[in-house]
């Protein structure tokens, strides 16, 4: 079976190629479920029994079970006290949850279709975790759980990027519905319930029924905020904003200190939650929504409903069955908080970099007058109304509509399975993505003093690589990879202290990871005699190895071999706390 997998932070949704209707297709979990499956899971206190997706999310409130959620925005997360508001401990790890609830996703999967196994996986991950040196894990930590503990070969599991899959089904989708070719630029927008992601790819049809897409910018926001007026925020989409909306009725409410924070983890907290989700996934709800903000006519004049008497949009149960309502401008103040500021300021950087791909403003209707330059919005959240005003805004996607090909034929009903729906696609090889580097990686040259003096870089920042495939570090970074150009290392064991990474196109700087004392054991198989060429390789899933190839002497046989050692966790092999900039 070829599965792709959409692993979200609130719902999570599989899909297939259907051979025999020629089309993507969902899985669903059972009979009459719907496609998107909570990304909970129960645990019994007593009995210990797993429960995972629906069946866990009805056992919400319940206090006889342990409920977990979020993990996958926790799968990297270090601070302690973080994950123990949220209800995780040494045995019931974020690692450990997701293990138990993706096992859970693809037994039943395989059961459903009446299939032995999986032969492919595609799993998808925030664009954002490739930005930022501290959530780097999670693709290695996603592939090692489908790889190890479900037992599917290693390069028969893809971690892919949300943007990318979501890419391929738009333009699959485009070009199905129009009987046109697709070759441009798409920007997708993706807002789920833990990530931001907003990417620009590059679309290449060659008619013959060859897609390859090719990631050109990515940003976003997704990294959780502890501490924060005391409260604990979750990535900085959905579950952020559902949390702040109860977190303003409660403290109106008088059931909650200003400065105060909630136990996430307490059953009247996540059953609060719950209500409130249930009434955001209500199609009557989101078009009360709609009515109620959309009199004011401009998102920039909302403010005004501030002023008007406060209306009451729902009615939630808290602390053991007290009626806590909610008003329309805890929605409002609550989006204001969290959402407004960070979409504001993402949307604004990538418009910079979109602009010198596509040679006009993307946010000026004129942009979509050539067909070549489409926008899209991805996730469940990126369905919420405030959401959608704020983006028609910001691109004018109203000014012009009648010439304005930005959004035509590309948006469609299905942009909340559109990650599954692509994931699958590249399961089934119909889709291909070009593999490019999220980031640099390299290493650095000391003086006697132990200053800095240089560093090189293997791999490099949105460079278009082979999966597999080692790059050298070479003395300049233009030069051809031929021996002659490749630096030269000599008596490397011990002399390798620190690696140096970067998330620009900048070669004049990085941050200085150094290797851990004790994962120091992995280093002591480097040689302390002859010459050396050093390089990184990146797989399928960007988890990253280290090559150390013998240099050769001229007119001198050479018995050495290549030592490959695989950098797999970041976080055990470097204190990603410590990361010092450097500059040469």
């Amino acid at each position: 079976m070829k599965l792709g997998i959409d692993f979200g932070s609130t719902y999570s949704t599989l899909a297939h190629f259907d051979h025999v209707t020629n089309n993507v297709e969902t899985i669903t979990m059972g009979e009459g479920l719907p496609a998107s499956i909570p990304s909970v899971v129960s645990i019994t206190k007593k009995s210990r029994q797993v429960t995972c997706g629906n069946g866990a999310q009805n056992l919400i409130g319940r206090r006889s079970v342990r409920i977990f959620e979020a993990f996958k925005m926790l799968l990297t997360e270090t601070d302690a006290e973080m994950l123990s508001r949220r209800g995780y401990d040494g045995e019931y790890t974020p690692r450990e949850i997701t293990r138990l609830y993706l096992e859970s996703l693809l037994k039943t999967a395989l059961q459903r279709q009446g299939e032995e196994r999986m032969e492919e996986v595609v799993v998808c991950v925030p664009e954002i975790w490739g930005k930022r040196v501290n959530t780097l894990d999670g693709r290695m930590i996603l592939r090692d759980l489908l790889r190890r503990e479900m037992d599917i070969p290693v390069d028969h599991v893809q971690v892919v990027t949300e943007p990318e899959a979501a890419s391929a089904y738009f333009v699959y989708h485009y070009e199905r519905e129009t009987g046109e070719n697709f070759n441009g630029h798409l920007l997708l927008i993706d807002y789920g319930g833990g990530t931001l992601d907003i990417t620009l790819t590059e679309v290449f049809s060659d008619g013959h029924g060859g897609v390859e897409i090719g990631y050109r910018e990515g940003g976003g926001a997704g990294e959780n905020h502890p501490g924060e007026r005391g409260v604990s925020t979750i990535g900085s989409a959905g579950i952020a904003y559902m949390q702040s909306v109860l977190l303003q009725a409660l403290r109106e409410a008088g059931l909650l200190g200003e400065g105060e924070a909630p136990d996430y983890a307490s059953p009247d907290f996540v059953s609060a939650v719950r209500d409130l989700e249930i009434q955001f996934k209500s199609v009557e709800r989101m078009k009360d929504i709609e009515d109620h903000f959309g009199i004011y006519g401009s998102y920039q004049w909302m403010l005004q409903i501030l002023d008007e008497e406060p209306e009451e949009f729902c009615v939630v149960e808290y602390d053991d069955g007290e009626e806590v309502p909610v008003y329309y401008h805890h929605l409002w103040l609550a989006y204001q908080q969290t959402i407004a500021g960070v979409l504001a300021a993402q949307v604004g950087e990538i418009n910079e970099k979109v602009r010198k791909h596509i040679n006009a403003d993307p946010c000026d209707p004129a942009a979509g007058l050539n067909n070549d330059f489409k926008i899209a919005l991805v996730g469940g959240f990126g369905s919420f109304y405030l959401v959608k005003q704020q983006i028609a805004e910001i691109y004018n996607l109203d000014a012009n509509a009648a010439v304005d090909f930005r959004t035509k034929n590309i948006t469609t009903k299905q942009r909340e399975l559109a990650i599954s729906l692509g994931a699958a696609l590249l399961a089934e090889g119909k889709i291909v993505l070009q593999k490019t580097a999220r980031y640099s990686i390299g290493l650095c040259t000391r003086n006697s003093d132990k200053q800095v003096t240089g560093l090189y870089y293997g791999i490099r920042y949105h460079q278009n690589i082979e999966p597999g495939r080692p790059y050298y570090l070479l003395n300049e970074p233009d030069l051809e990879d031929k021996e002659e150009n490749r630096v030269t290392w000599a008596a490397l064991y011990g002399n390798i202290e620190s690696f140096v990474i970067e998330f620009t196109e900048r070669l004049d700087h990085g941050g200085l990871m150094d290797v851990k004392a004790e994962i120091r054991e992995r280093l002591r198989q480097l040689p302390n005699y002859g010459f050396w060429n050093l390089g990184f390789s990146m797989d399928e899933s960007d988890v990253i190895s280290f090559h150390i190839t013998p240099s050769p002497i001229p007119g001198l046989p050479d018995q050495r071999e290549e030592i490959v050692i695989p950098l797999d966790s970041y976080s055990r092999m470097f204190d990603l706390t410590a990361v010092r900039e450097v500059t040469v």
